[in-house]
């Protein structure tokens, strides 16, 4: 059913005629008469009797009426909604997050979010950098929140936040009662690493590689709160986020250990798809996020920002 013709029909019934009605929609008489006879066509029904004076309604035509005040209304309803980005209950949109984000950077953000947006539902995707940008391909999410450098080119980044890697051991393993080691004793020690697909695996292999070096022992997770546990218990050492390791640091549980001449950093940041559009509750929580770690400066000015 045509909506334009369903304003024709309202028009008519409002007025009493095609002539005011097609004054009142800006629109020639016969395009009313046209749209009319097209809607009693798909509908198989005569709308209105007409004789050379009057217009009335038919039986069918005061059923059809009811059902258009109530479309009317629900369109009424619609666009204010999506003028003010409500979505409503049962209306949401997924995001992705890699662990450390979602444990250490987001809570505080969610939390408010959620509180300030009842009507929102949020989904949350927390995988590997790599797995989320599949979703963001596959348009399954609308944002996430990933380690940085990663470069697609039909994915747009934006960095939020440095993150150091610093070498942490177990507090009674060797290197616990040095003040700095160096890189060719580290690749002698059981490493745990991030697996070979993750952007913080990448950003160690390279400072390995750029040193000329190659790990011995080395076990491969994808969780960096299960490697801090077997760091802790004496399993490995490992370069895992700062803020993975700042609580167990800072109990005793965890040392960090100085590398001499290399650092390994990574950084945190926003990827989505290029030229996607983000509604105002998308973009509210993205603002809320860039605001509370990003640079507001690089998200206005930032031709590619969403």
């Amino acid at each position: 059913m045509n909506l334009q013709h369903l304003r024709y029909f309202m028009a008519v019934a409002r007025t009493g005629g095609f002539t005011p009605a097609a004054r009142e929609m800006n629109v020639t008489q016969p395009t009313v008469s046209s749209g009319i006879s097209e809607l009693e066509r798909v509908l198989n029904t005569q709308l209105f009797n007409r004789d050379s004076r009057h217009v009335e309604l038919t039986g069918e035509g005061r059923l059809l009426m009811n059902y258009a005040l109530q479309i009317e209304d629900l369109l009424d309803e619609m666009g204010e909604k999506l003028e003010r980005g409500d979505m409503g209950p049962g209306g949401g949109f997924r995001f992705g997050a890699i662990d450390a984000a979602i444990i250490y950077l987001l809570p505080e953000i969610l939390k408010r979010y959620m509180r300030e947006n009842p009507g929102v539902e949020l989904s949350a995707q927390v995988a590997p950098s790599r797995y989320l940008v599949d979703d963001l391909l596959t348009n399954r999410s609308e944002f996430a929140v990933i380690s940085l450098p990663y470069s697609h080119p039909k994915i747009a980044t934006m960095p939020l936040c440095g993150d150091r890697m610093p070498l942490v051991v177990g507090d009674d393993h060797r290197f616990a009662r040095q003040s700095r080691v160096d890189l060719e004793d580290v690749v002698k020690e059981p490493l745990l690493l991030f697996h070979a697909d993750s952007v913080s695996r990448k950003i160690v292999d390279e400072r390995l590689a750029e040193a000329g070096l190659q790990p011995g022992r080395v076990m491969e997770m994808r969780s960096p709160e299960a490697m801090r546990k077997l760091v802790e218990a004496g399993v490995g050492i490992s370069f895992l986020p700062e803020r993975v390791v700042a609580e167990s640091v800072a109990r005793g549980d965890l040392c960090k250990v100085e590398v001499r001449g290399v650092s390994f950093t990574r950084d945190i940041g926003i990827a989505w798809r290029r030229g996607r559009y983000f509604g105002p509750a998308i973009r509210l929580l993205l603002e809320q996020i860039v605001s509370t770690y990003g640079s507001r400066r690089f998200w206005l000015e930032e031709g590619e920002a969403p």
